[in-house]
C-alpha cells in the first residue's frame, strides 16, 4: 500500500510539471505582451499542494521509521530532532536565497553590486566556519549554533529592510560570520548521534528531506510575489512584493531553532592543549580542504547566480523560476533517497566522483542555453548531478559529507567540517567576485565553463586520494543511540 502511494505522490507531481511546461510552451507563441505567469493559477496551486504533499509524506514516513527500513526506529532523540529541523531550514533558505539577488536588482542594484555582495557574503561565512569549528568542538556544538542562529537571524530581517548599499555589504559580511557559525554543526552531531550502521541512511535521509522542503521553498518564492501583489496591486516583479515574499522565511527561520534547543546535548570541556595533541589525520584533513577549496570555486562561477541567470539572460519570471528551481529540489529529494543501494554496490568515493563528473556536461550546457525549457532541464540535472548552495545539494552529497566525517576522528569533526565549509565558502566568494564581471557584460558561457573545468580538477584528486581508505575501517567508533 505504501508503495503505490509514494509511487502515485511521484507521478502526480511529475503531471503537474509536465502540465506547467506546457504552460509555457503554449505562452510563448503569444507573442511579447503574453503575461509573465506562463502558467494559469490552477497549475500552480495543484503544484504546490502536490509538492506539499510529497514533503510531508516523507517526514511521516521518516518519523514512523517505515521509510526505506525498519532501521529507522532505532534512531536516537537527538538525530530525530535533527530531521524534524531539516523541512524548516530547506524551506527558509530555498526561499530566501532564490528571491534576495532578484531582489537587490527590483530594488534598481546592477550586476556587479549583486556579484559583491555574494562575494563578500561567502568570503565572510568562510573566515568564521574554522574558528567555529574548533568552538563547537571545545564547548558543544548546541551552544555555537543557538549563539550564531539567533545573530543570523537578526541580521536576516535587518537586510530586508535596508536598502542602502553600504549597509548591506555590511549586513552581508555579519550574514556571512554567523551563517559560517550555525553551518558547521550538523554533520558532526549527527554522526555522534547515530551508529555506524545506520549513517548513510541516516544521512541520505536528511538531505532527501532538505531538499524536498527546499522544493516548497522555490515554489512558494515563485508564488508568494504575484499573491501580495494581487493583495496590493502591485507588480509581482516590483521590490515591494519581492520585500514581502523575503519576509514570509523569517518566522520559518524562528522555527528552526527550536529543534536544536531541545536538543540534550552531554558534551564535556576539552583541554585545549590535549585537543591540539589529539588531531593526527593532517593528510586526509588537507586533502578534504583542498578538493572543498575547488568546488567552491568552481562553483562560485555559477551557482550563487544560478536564479539571476534566468532572470536577467533567459528573461524568466520569478514564477518560472521558482518552478525550476522546485522541480529540481524534488527529483533530488526523491532520487537522493536511493543513492545508499549504488554506494553498496560502488563504494562511497566512486560513487561520488562517478555522479559529480556526470553532471559537468549539463553544467556547461547550461552556461550556452539560450532557450529556457532546455536550460531548464539542464538546471534540474545539474542539481541533481552536481548541487549548489545549501540547501540544494546534489544527490551524492550527503554520502559524501559522511565520508569526510567517518576518515577522521571524533574531536576532529567539528574542526574538519569548519576547514571543509571554509574552504567551500572562501573560494566561492573568490569565483563569484571573478564571474561579476562576465555576468554584468552579458557573457555567460564563459565562468561556466571555468567552473566546470575547475569541478572536474576537484574530484580527480578526490578520487585518486581516497579510493585507496574507501575500504578500510572507518576511524569513528560507532556512536550509541539512546
Amino acid at each position: 500500500m505504501e508503495e503505490k502511494m509514494k509511487r502515485w505522490a511521484i507521478v502526480s507531481s511529475l503531471v503537474v510539471v509536465l502540465s506547467a511546461s506546457l504552460a509555457w510552451a503554449d505562452a510563448g507563441h503569444h507573442g511579447a505582451h503574453a503575461p509573465k505567469m506562463a502558467a494559469p493559477f490552477w497549475v500552480w496551486a495543484v503544484g504546490l499542494g502536490a509538492l506539499t504533499l510529497i514533503v510531508l509524506f516523507l517526514i511521516h514516513q521518516a518519523r514512523r521509521g517505515t521509510l526505506m527500513s525498519e532501521r529507522f526506529k532505532g534512531f536516537s532523540r537527538n538525530a530525530r530532532l535533527l530531521l524534524i529541523r531539516s523541512p524548516f531550514s530547506g524551506l527558509s533558505v530555498s526561499l530566501l536565497r532564490l528571491l534576495f539577488n532578484l531582489y537587490l536588482l527590483a530594488v534598481g542594484f546592477d550586476m556587479l553590486f549583486v556579484a559583491k555582495f555574494a562575494a563578500i557574503n561567502w568570503t565572510c561565512h568562510g573566515l568564521s566556519v574554522i574558528p567555529s569549528g574548533i568552538l563547537s568542538d571545545l564547548f558543544g556544538r548546541r551552544r555555537v549554533f543557538l549563539i550564531a542562529y539567533s545573530g543570523n537571524l537578526l541580521a536576516t530581517t535587518a537586510i530586508v529592510f535596508v536598502t542602502d548599499p553600504t549597509w548591506l555589504i555590511i549586513l552581508a559580511a555579519v550574514i556571512g560570520l554567523f551563517e559560517g557559525g550555525h553551518a558547521i554543526v550538523g554533520p558532526p552531531f549527527m554522526v555522534e548521534q547515530s551508529r555506524s550502521d545506520e549513517r548513510v541512511h541516516l544521512f541520505s535521509l536528511n538531505g532527501g528531506i532538505q531538499v524536498g522542503a527546499a522544493s516548497l521553498g522555490n515554489l512558494a518564492a515563485g508564488t508568494l510575489p504575484f499573491v501580495f501583489a494581487a493583495l496590493f496591486d502591485i507588480g509581482p516583479e516590483s521590490a515591494w512584493a519581492r520585500r514581502a515574499a523575503l519576509m514570509c522565511g523569517l518566522p520559518i527561520m524562528l522555527f528552526s531553532m527550536i529543534p536544536i534547543y531541545l536538543i540534550q546535548e552531554e558534551w564535556k570541556p576539552v583541554n585545549i592543549r590535549r585537543w591540539v595533541e589529539g588531531i593526527e589525520n593532517y593528510g586526509r584533513i588537507g586533502m578534504l580542504a583542498l578538493t572543498e577549496g575547488l568546488i567552491g570555486l568552481g562553483l562560485g562561477f555559477s551557482a550563487p547566480f544560478f536564479n539571476i541567470f534566468f532572470d536577467q539572460h533567459l528573461k524568466a519570471s520569478t514564477a518560472q523560476i521558482g518552478l525550476i528551481f522546485a522541480l529540481g529540489s524534488i527529483m533530488t529529494a526523491v532520487v537522493t533517497l536511493f543513492v545508499p543501494i549504488v554506494v553498496h554496490r560502488l563504494g562511497r568515493v566512486r560513487t561520488v566522483t562517478f555522479v559529480k563528473l556526470l553532471g559537468i556536461p549539463s553544467l556547461i550546457l547550461l552556461g550556452m542555453s539560450h532557450d529556457i525549457v532546455w536550460a531548464g532541464a539542464m538546471y534540474v540535472i545539474t542539481i541533481l548531478l552536481i548541487g549548489g548552495p545549501f540547501p540544494n545539494k546534489g544527490i551524492s552529497d550527503p554520502i559524501y559529507t559522511l565520508f569526510a566525517m567517518e576518515v577522521v576522528k571524533e574531536r576532529e569533526r567539528g574542526t574538519t567540517n569548519g576547514i571543509m565549509h571554509a574552504f567551500a565558502e572562501f573560494p566561492m566568494g573568490i569565483g563569484a567576485a571573478l564571474a561579476g564581471p562576465f555576468m554584468a557584460a552579458g557573457d555567460w558561457q564563459t565562468p561556466y565553463m571555468i567552473g566546470g573545468v575547475i569541478f572536474a580538477a576537484a574530484f580527480i584528486l578526490y578520487y585518486l586520494y581516497f579510493v585507496r581508505i574507501d575500504g578500510r575501517e572507518p576511524v569513528l567508533k560507532p556512536a550509541t543511540a539512546s
